[in-house]
């Protein structure tokens, strides 16, 4: 791709047509949006799975949406355009219905960004447009909950949730600077380091073995992709030859990370093994640009290749390295921001009016 390209998590940026895993952080019927999964996918995948691309629709009334994780369930989170015109944390349950979960008392619009296994913890952020991001967490039965921040601080989200619950996510005041954070329960943030001498840092993912990974930032603004151990130590990871910046989008419970590195105005999709090794993933003949935002336990791997004029397809990459673009549901350019470990992906897909629309890959 040209330019630099953060992960939804890690990046902090939601983007309305994409809130990306929110990034760049769309125009169905609620009637559609109603139906069972199976009734709205569009067609069998091109990816050789055998499955589906679903476009999984809005809120009554919305015109856009977007989905960044999908459990081991079939459970998906994002956000949707609601008839109001403000963004809203959504959950599709595995039928593909949406459930609006609200925003705290006072504030406009929200997102989800990671819903855990068990479905009974979602995660992401609550606001007023233009005013103070709050990190949140949902319950099974969608109630929302305020997790505690630093002293001083106007913006925190929550990006991801294990299994035990354990969350993570950054702060930061009024100097805008990140700061990466762990929440054991709602009351007990818990600050990560950054690596000596940097003054900024964002956590993007946390493993079932408690292994955070994301970027520590440098004065001058460059990040280093970075992996915190469960006990909080901080180690930087290895850095793409030739490569300019780096970060980390998401690691497996089997331990392997992957994100991105960027040379210049090209970024790369890197996979870094249990030993630290660090692999660049190839983009197809012709894509100038790659990102990795996503990693199972089967070791697939999810994200997106740009192409020359900034057009971005999501695409998986096989254990091998092997890489698949994934079709999409609407006519325009898609991304793929969290995959689970039987294969599906969620997503998100841009229609010819520029509009998001959440989307499911089933394997």
């Amino acid at each position: 791709m040209t330019g630099t390209s953060t992960s939804p998590r890690v990046a902090g940026t939601t983007r309305r047509r994409r809130t990306r895993r929110v990034r760049g952080f769309r125009a169905i019927g609620a009637a559609v949006v109603a139906l069972a999964l199976p009734l709205v996918s569009a067609g069998p995948s091109s990816a050789g799975t055998g499955g589906s691309v679903i476009d999984l629709g809005t809120l009554p009334g919305g015109s856009s949406s977007g989905a960044y994780d999908v459990n081991n369930s079939a459970v998906v989170v994002g956000y949707s355009a609601s008839a109001s015109g403000r963004n809203h944390a959504v959950r599709w349950n595995s039928l593909g219905v949406p459930t609006d979960l609200g925003t705290l008392p006072g504030d406009e619009a929200s997102v989800a960004f990671t819903i855990n296994d068990a479905g009974t913890v979602t995660v992401g952020a609550s606001l007023i447009p233009g005013g103070p991001t709050h990190p949140v967490e949902w319950d099974a039965a969608g109630q929302i909950t305020a997790l505690t921040t630093p002293a001083g601080s106007i913006l925190s989200r929550a990006y991801a949730v294990n299994n035990q619950g354990t969350v993570i996510g950054f702060w930061s005041g009024p100097d805008r600077l990140y700061h990466a954070l762990r929440w054991t329960s709602a009351s007990t943030p818990v600050a990560l380091p950054q690596l000596p001498g940097d003054t900024a840092s964002s956590a993007g993912w946390i493993n079932n073995r408690g292994v955070i990974v994301g970027y520590s930032k440098t004065a001058a603004g460059v990040a280093r992709a970075v992996r915190w151990n469960p006990d909080g130590t901080v180690s930087r990871l290895a850095d793409l030859p030739g490569s300019d910046s780096s970060e980390a989008s998401a690691v497996s419970d089997t331990g392997i990370i992957v994100g991105l590195a960027t040379t210049g105005a090209r970024s790369h999709a890197v996979r870094w093994d249990h030993a630290g090794g660090i692999t660049e993933l190839p983009p197809l003949p012709g894509d100038t640009g790659a990102g990795a935002y996503g990693v199972n336990e089967r070791g697939i791997v999810i994200g997106f290749l740009s192409a020359s004029d900034g057009t971005r397809s999501a695409v998986a990459w096989s254990p091998s390295g092997q890489v698949t673009r994934l079709p999409t549901a609407t006519a325009g350019p898609a991304e793929a921001y969290g995959v689970n470990d039987r294969g599906a992906v969620a997503g998100s897909s841009t229609a010819a009016d520029g509009s998001a629309h959440a989307t499911l890959w089933l394997a």
